[in-house]
């Protein structure tokens, strides 16, 4: 019984370990604040695909801090 209860409980992590992850994401969120700049001013041209991917990391890394789900 005990087995069931366990599996419709949602995956969550740790207080710990959701605030290293946000704080590892501040770079990353400066980032995007960055490019959301550049866009403004039309020169996206300047902008490389890596950093677009690694804002995109970012901004995926401060929700999973934000609400402690677990995908992996």
């Amino acid at each position: 019984m005990s087995n069931i209860q366990n599996q419709k409980r949602p995956k969550t992590l740790s207080k710990k370990v959701r605030i290293i992850i946000g704080l590892l994401s501040l770079p990353s969120l400066m980032l995007s604040a960055m490019l959301i700049r550049t866009a403004l001013n039309d020169q996206w041209d300047t902008v490389d695909a890596f950093e677009v991917v690694y804002a995109g990391v970012g901004i995926f890394a401060a929700y999973i801090a934000l609400t402690g789900k677990r995908f992996f």
